[in-house]
């Protein structure tokens, strides 16, 4: 008998763990968070018109979120894009989309859309879906983005440019939600 009473208690225990343990994977989670990326691009630009430009890039660095907590902080982003650029006004618009990964391999889904001049460039981004931890996921905010080139190179009987460049992506109140996965 008192074995199994000793039995009893340990499933109890076991049981309560567990219950508790999985409260904490599928509880919600809701923020706004600053966040910085640095990163490098690389990407061909073609002359599609009379001071028309356009480019389809490939923007990959770091994330940091600016307190260092959570788990998008020190994440990779990975952004393939495409800009038409007005070379005559100085101007662009773009879009594109992100891959967030971090620490895990648990991935974050983002498009965007921006414009600005030759150098900047701001928008909407929206957090789309993810994987893992970050399934359900959504969110919004703005994002402002900085690109300088740093290599050009030109291939003789060939109209386009092969861009190499660094910048920088900031996020100044990225929202998010990550839903309840218990439900």
């Amino acid at each position: 008998m008192k074995r199994f009473k000793r039995l009893m208690r340990s499933v109890a225990v076991v049981a309560a763990l567990s219950v508790v343990a999985l409260m904490g994977v599928a509880q919600a989670e809701e923020g706004t968070v600053k966040a910085t990326a640095s990163w490098e691009g690389q990407g061909y630009a073609f002359p599609v018109g009379e001071d028309q430009v356009y480019m389809v890039a490939v923007y990959a660095g770091v994330m940091f979120v600016d307190d260092g907590k959570g788990s998008l902080d020190a994440a990779s982003i990975v952004c393939p894009g495409t800009i038409d650029g007005n070379l005559a006004k100085g101007t662009k618009t773009g879009d594109g989309r992100c891959v967030i990964t971090d620490r895990d391999g648990d991935r974050v889904f983002a498009r965007f859309t921006c414009s600005g001049d030759l150098q900047g460039c701001r928008g909407p981004f929206t957090i789309v879906g993810g994987t893992g931890k970050f399934a359900g996921i959504t969110g919004e905010g703005e994002m402002i983005s900085r690109i300088q080139a740093r290599q050009l190179t030109m291939y003789a009987g060939v109209d386009d440019v092969q861009q190499q460049g660094a910048g920088l992506a900031i996020w100044p109140a990225l929202h998010y939600k990550i839903p309840d996965t218990a439900k």
